[in-house]
């Protein structure tokens, strides 16, 4: 199978809901068409019966190509394909049928045309169903039937694990209250007993160590390493990353909570307080009561010691009309996280300087925002954390952000930043972390500013050889 024919095959969900439109069209046009209000209706069920059998052939041909790539229930796969076929292959037969009536007009009302007609939607119906099954599961039609029509049907019904949420987040295991829903949410689409792309099954800690068609998906204490860590990681339009394209990616904490599990030993029993929690890690579950060693950070947080006046209910309404996110970042504080999506103005941001005092996180990752408008930052006198990720921002806008002296969290992934730009990052006394993966900083450089500032936590991302490495592996 060449590799042109699999990217036609990934056409085959476009394609697919086409006939299903055209041909339920049809078939509701042909029975209204025996009525004499609607009798007009029967010159134009074969126009819409072409389009219809034009595009079961095609989406016939490319689920064939698709079903090449493997990774499915051999037996749903099967029934499916030949269900496909069988609607091609009837619908055509229908559509000849319909140019003998120009001169037999007497077929319209034979019995075998219509049940043809009947056997079609039948056919048409089941053929939806297994696709669906292949794509979802076979329980996904009938997962939440309610229990007295499961019975009238015959419907076995399994009983679901009930994950009762742990109380004190310490006391929660790790794989099974952390990880393990992450799974089911975003992975286990693909990755389950029907449906098994690239031979991974992410249903419980016992497929997952069996690993996939390359062999295992982690590495036990190295993150950076592990394949299951390193396609969640990359950026969307990487043919690569993982979920697919269509599917929902995994948040910003749900990687961190994944690489963390990993780099702690991917250890399947282990409660939450058998780990080492780092500050960032614990923010992200709400981890309360750990050990002071665990949580102790390389630099003190500065954000409780600053104090700020609540914001007016009035203004902040006022921005958020203006397409500004902005949220308190706890329950009775004063202090603000805001974000802004891509179409950043020069608007937004002078608007911004009345909240200037009560913005502690600023989120402009994505932006078009330029070097010269983080000068409008500079009176952000509280800002602690600042995410300017996958911008354009260079070493030049570096220096406008001088003023912020409470700043400890820096997000410069992405961006055109070099080593002339890590000087500027000399200026912030409280910085305890700077991201700079997919920049033009060199080792030499990062060498220097640890040199410098030995307790910043400077974040490098994947290393190249991990990343290198998923042109011959993917999941």
């Amino acid at each position: 199978m060449t590799d042109f024919t699999l990217f036609l095959g990934r056409f085959h969900p476009t394609f697919l809901h086409l006939p299903i439109g055209f041909l339920l069209i049809a078939f509701g046009m042909e029975i209204f068409s025996r009525f004499h209000k609607y009798a007009h209706l029967r010159y134009s069920v074969s126009f819409v019966l072409f389009f219809g059998t034009v595009s079961a052939i095609i989406a016939a041909l490319m689920g064939y190509f698709l079903a090449k790539e493997g990774g499915y229930n051999e037996d749903l796969l099967l029934i499916h394909k030949w269900l496909g076929i069988g609607t091609a292959v009837m619908s055509a037969f229908l559509l000849f049928l319909r140019w003998r009536m120009n001169n037999r007009p007497e077929l319209i009302f034979s019995k075998s045309y219509i049940s043809l007609w009947l056997m079609l939607i039948l056919t048409l119906t089941f053929a939806g169903h297994y696709g669906g099954s292949l794509t979802h599961g076979e329980n996904y039609l009938t997962e939440h039937l309610p229990s007295p029509l499961k019975q009238m049907a015959g419907i076995s019904q399994t009983v679901k694990k009930d994950r009762k949420k742990p109380e004190n987040i310490n006391e929660a295991v790790v794989f099974e209250d952390v990880i393990l829903p992450i799974l089911e949410k975003k992975c286990q689409q693909c990755h389950n007993d029907e449906k098994t792309k690239g031979g991974l099954k992410m249903l419980n800690a016992e497929t997952l160590m069996k690993g996939g068609e390359h062999g295992e998906v982690f590495k036990a204490g190295n993150a950076k390493e592990s394949e299951l860590f390193i396609v969640v990681n990359l950026p969307r339009q990487d043919d690569h990353a993982m979920p697919p394209d269509g599917k929902e990616p995994l948040t910003e904490d749900e990687i961190k909570l994944m690489g963390w599990w990993i780099d702690q030993g991917a250890d399947f029993k282990k409660k939450v307080m058998e780990h080492t929690v780092s500050e960032e890690i614990a923010k992200v579950l709400g981890v309360s009561g750990a050990p002071a060693s665990a949580m102790k950070a390389s630099v003190p947080d500065i954000l409780p010691t600053l104090q700020a006046k609540p914001a007016e209910n009035a203004v902040i309404e006022s921005l958020r009309k203006q397409n500004i996110d902005i949220n308190p970042i706890a329950n009775e504080s004063s202090f603000l996280q805001v974000k802004i999506n891509q179409d950043l103005t020069d608007q937004q941001l002078d608007a911004l300087q009345k909240i200037a005092e009560q913005i502690t996180w600023l989120d402009l990752k994505r932006t078009n925002i330029s070097d010269n408008q983080l000068v409008k930052l500079k009176n952000f006198k509280n800002l602690t954390e600042l995410r300017l990720e996958l911008t354009a921002i260079t070493d030049d806008g570096l220096k406008h952000l001088e003023t912020l002296t409470n700043l400890q969290y820096l997000n410069l992934y992405g961006t055109k930043v070099s080593n002339k730009g890590l000087k500027s990052l000399g200026q912030f006394p409280h910085l305890r972390s700077v991201y700079l993966w997919q920049t033009s900083v060199t080792q030499e450089g990062i060498k220097e500013l640890q040199t410098e500032r030995p307790r910043l936590k400077i974040e490098l991302g994947l290393d190249k050889i991990a990343l290198d490495s998923l042109t011959t592996k993917k999941l």
